[in-house]
């Protein structure tokens, strides 16, 4: 079943265990290879360990499979989160700004672009994104970040280093 396969791979992303994740979505896709969803995860695992373009690859074909899909803001965050690890600033704040725009609420949306607009130098920027975030997640701190946000150790202290920058402690 390719979404029990999916459910598995979600449960190891979420758990940091990232080449097992990849495991679980390529299984799910070699069940079912117009599976969307499957290709949107394994573009998130990918991405939340600094392999971009993999990540960006699946995650593009995951928009183009299913364009009005609703996880598309959570997809379009992780390609702010691709591009943000691969040095790409500037495109990691539009694919950011856009995920918000798709689904104000998400989180995750708001902290790639507060990460991407510091790395980015707009620091004026990036400390009003900070302060809508905090508004929205009062919680968000560096170490709820390290506690609960699934990147893989390097890739956790360079997204960690936008947000130190933006002054979020």
């Amino acid at each position: 079943d390719p979404w029990a396969h999916l459910a598995l791979g979600f449960v190891a992303f979420t758990r940091r265990h990232t080449d097992e994740a990849a495991e679980e979505f390529a299984r799910a896709l070699d069940l079912n290879p117009n599976f969307a969803a499957a290709h949107g995860f394994l573009g998130c695992a990918l991405a939340f360990d600094a392999r971009s373009d993999q990540a960006i690859d699946h995650i593009e074909q995951a928009i183009r499979m299913s364009p009005h899909d609703p996880q598309n803001a959570l997809l379009n965050a992780a390609l702010a989160a691709a591009h943000y690890q691969a040095g790409r600033y500037a495109v990691a704040v539009g694919f950011g700004r856009k995920a918000i725009q798709q689904r104000f609420e998400l989180t995750n949306g708001h902290r790639i672009y507060v990460a991407s607009l510091a790395l980015a130098g707009r620091m004026d920027e990036a400390r009003a994104a900070l302060a809508q975030l905090q508004e929205l997640h009062p919680e968000n701190s560096i170490a709820w970040i390290e506690r609960n946000v699934p990147y893989t150790p390097g890739p956790m202290a360079k997204f960690l280093d936008g947000f130190r920058k933006a002054g979020l402690q």
